[in-house]
């Protein structure tokens, strides 16, 4: 079918109603002219014309319709069908309407006198109806690529109200039923938009709690696998971070996943437990807690937090300088001692403590003052008390040469460490304004003697605050504070080393290459229950560093330690104290060797 005969085709069954609109026109002018001669003739102002109903409702219709249609993707094929479905009816009916008026003509062509007069009005009636129904197919096109484009005819263009005018047929009750017509299609099709953004609601609700139990799960499965637990803490945007108006690069998803923008798109990492900006020191210590539980049961426990420089690890585990917000460390004293309290009728318990520094590669004993020192050094005319790394037989580290001090409460372990931070090394940098120059290792031991069968258990928990890695473009440091740096830096790189050689299961893994990686050796690939913390700045202006600290944090969490309970029974026991006993020369009585 050719371009001009499908024109004619929709245009042959118009030609009565355009006749028929002309006619309606040429009275209505005739009737306007005639009120406002009246209105004109009585003084009165000339009311405006109103526009019929179809021309205010009809835009409204269009435009919320296509909203529908553009945010579900169902709605959108059930339009296309429906117009699809509304232009094969169209082309049927005019072809039914043509067929009836080429059959009228051929009639009337005729000179059979036969043809009566009932038959004539039957040709009449059926072209009444075909036209009725051929225009009201063409309303329902015309709304419907409408909706689909979301223009509709502006009402103040005259082609575009005489073409509207010419299909809709003013008026006529087809008009009013096309529109109610939309109008249902509208509210059907809204009730199907609520419906699926309702299902759509349940169906991420449904995927979240599935998906962070899944993780949940997992997490537990490594963690009595012994594989290392890792928490990420973002910390919030501080005032140099605001002031420079840097946006902010990292996001937490769920209770295990953060999202870091990068230039390549953006990054995902997952961790046994993940700390937005909001979080507490009590919501953090909260998931620490068992940890101080297995020290009491005779694990060896480790806790170390990892991070740039100013990302906030003393802060974690420290706390502030008030102790308004106590960190790990202050909180870990009073567990130990209200859960010892727990069970002092079931066991005899004794606490003692250790507490280092590795400041430029070197171990100091934080319970020997700087000045005590170096007047027992003047004293003796020799060298200072070494402290060394050793290994027990089960592969406990061991400070060889510190002092270890016990402590009866928890306040008494408390001014213990107010005692070792007292002589920790600190200074101001650009990045921190009280940055640690040196890593900070505290070793407590509990020892707990069951008292209805005499074994023996001995934990250690070792709870270590890493100074940050550091860019001496960034810190500003010079002269003394650079070379403090570069001494950090170098002991974090062997640390990264061990990590790596551990996550990919090489056979040689470097822990002498640095003091920091023997202090750490059973914590990391050893017998230690190990819980490592990330802390990470969510500044784009620190977002390189971020990701090193979440790619290290993320090898570590691929680390599997073989966790061992320290414990001996009753005779083992007693022997290891007669041999101590004899090794520091004392006299071994009878009942000792009972």
């Amino acid at each position: 079918m050719n371009k001009s005969y499908a024109c004619n085709e929709s245009d042959q069954p118009l030609e009565g109603a355009k006749a028929r609109l002309e006619e309606l026109k040429e009275s209505l002018y005739q009737r306007e002219r005639e009120l406002t001669e009246l209105l004109e003739a009585e003084g009165s102002p000339v009311p405006p014309v109103p526009q019929p109903p179809c021309s205010v409702l009809l835009p409204t219709v269009i435009h919320k319709a296509h909203a529908v249609c553009s945010a579900v993707a169902e709605t959108r094929a059930l339009l296309d069908q429906m117009i699809e479905e509304n232009r094969v009816a169209l082309i049927e009916a005019r072809d039914k309407l043509d067929s009836l008026q080429t059959s009228k003509e051929e009639n009337n062509g005729r000179e059979d006198k036969s043809t009566d007069q009932e038959r004539l009005d039957e040709y009449e009636s059926s072209l009444t109806l075909l036209q009725e129904t051929v225009r009201g197919f063409e309303v329902s096109q015309l709304a419907l690529d409408c909706i689909k484009t979301g223009e509709s005819p502006e009402i103040n263009d005259c082609d575009a109200v005489s073409e509207l005018e010419d299909i809709l047929g003013r008026g006529t009750i087809q008009t009013t039923e096309g529109v109610k017509s939309v109008g249902q299609q509208l509210l059907l099709l809204q009730d199907q938009l609520k419906q699926v953004k309702e299902e759509n609601k349940k169906i991420i609700e449904n995927y979240t709690s599935e998906r962070a139990m899944r993780k949940k799960y997992y997490n537990m499965v490594e963690d009595m696998k012994g594989k290392i637990r890792v928490f990420c803490r973002i910390r919030p945007v501080n005032r140099t971070e605001v002031a420079q108006g840097g946006a902010v690069a990292v996001e937490k998803i769920d209770d295990y996943s953060v999202t870091v923008e990068t230039p390549r798109g953006q990054r995902e990492f997952q961790f046994d437990k993940v700390f937005s900006a909001e979080a507490s020191q009590d919501d953090l210590f909260h998931d620490t807690h068992r940890l101080i539980q297995s020290t009491i049961d005779g694990y060896n426990v480790c806790i170390f937090s990892y991070g740039q420089t100013g990302s906030g690890k003393t802060f974690t585990m420290v706390g502030d300088k008030e102790q308004k917000k106590p960190g790990i460390m202050p909180r870990s004293f009073n567990a130990i001692f209200d859960l010892m309290r727990e069970n002092s009728n079931k066991f005899d318990f004794k606490v003692s403590a250790y507490m280092l520094e590795l400041y430029n590669d070197r171990l100091q004993d934080l319970f020997a003052s700087p000045a005590g020192e170096a007047h027992a050094q003047s004293q003796s005319h020799g060298p200072s008390r070494r402290v060394e790394i050793k290994r027990t037989r089960k592969g406990v580290v061991f400070a060889q040469g510190a002092e270890t001090k016990e402590a009866s409460s928890a306040q008494e372990l408390y001014a213990l460490f107010q005692q070792a931070c007292a002589n920790r090394h600190i200074s101001a940098t650009k990045m921190n304004v009280e940055s640690s120059r040196s890593h900070l290792i505290v070793g407590i031991m509990v020892e707990s003697r069951n008292l209805t069968n005499g074994s023996v258990s001995t934990g250690k928990l070792s709870l270590v605050d890493l100074a940050g890695s550091e860019r001496a473009a960034k810190t500003g440091a010079k002269d003394h504070q650079l070379k403090e740096a570069n001494s950090i830096n170098k002991s974090l790189s062997a640390l990264g080393d061990v990590i790596s050689a551990l996550s990919s299961d090489l056979p040689h893994v470097p822990y002498r290459n640095s003091k920091l990686t023997q202090v750490m050796q059973d914590s990391l690939g050893g017998n230690a229950k190990t819980l490592m913390i990330v802390n990470i700045s969510p500044s784009e202006c620190n977002l390189e560093e971020t990701l090193t600290s979440l790619i290290y944090a993320t090898r570590v969490k691929a680390i599997t330690n073989n966790v061992q309970r320290n414990v001996d029974s009753k005779e083992i026991a007693q022997l290891k104290e007669v041999i101590m006993k004899l090794r520091s020369g004392l006299t071994v009585e009878d009942e000792d060797m009972i």
